[in-house]
């Protein structure tokens, strides 16, 4: 599996942490895990794939590492198909959606810290 970043996405990113520099570490690590942990609950959300629960329970938010896993060795298959099965996508449409509220946290408290 491959995943591919914009450069200019990335670019964006890595000036908004070099501007979160002001806001210190303590607040910058409190509005990612915020964010983290309601990412990893909104994936957790329909439309996801419930037969035994065992993908819904899966889904992880890792605080030390800054991010989100689904543990399950077969969501990998559920979320890009295989040539038997029809993809079945839950992770990546709530993450993209969850970054932007992340960025949207963090320019807020950007602008907060230089008022």
């Amino acid at each position: 599996m491959e995943i591919r970043v914009n450069k200019s996405d990335f670019r964006k990113v890595n000036k908004m942490f070099d501007k979160l520099d002001a806001l210190g570490a303590k607040g910058v690590d409190m509005i990612i895990d915020k964010n983290g942990l309601l990412i990893s609950r909104d994936i957790k959300l329909p439309p996801i794939p419930v037969d035994t629960g065992n993908l819904r329970n899966n889904v992880v938010y890792n605080a030390k590492d800054k991010s989100i896993e689904s543990k399950a060795p077969y969501s990998g298959f559920l979320e890009f198909g295989t040539r038997f099965q029809k993809a079945q996508p839950y992770f990546f449409s709530k993450i993209n959606t969850g970054l932007k509220r992340l960025m949207l946290d963090l320019n807020n408290a950007i602008k907060r810290s230089l008022r």
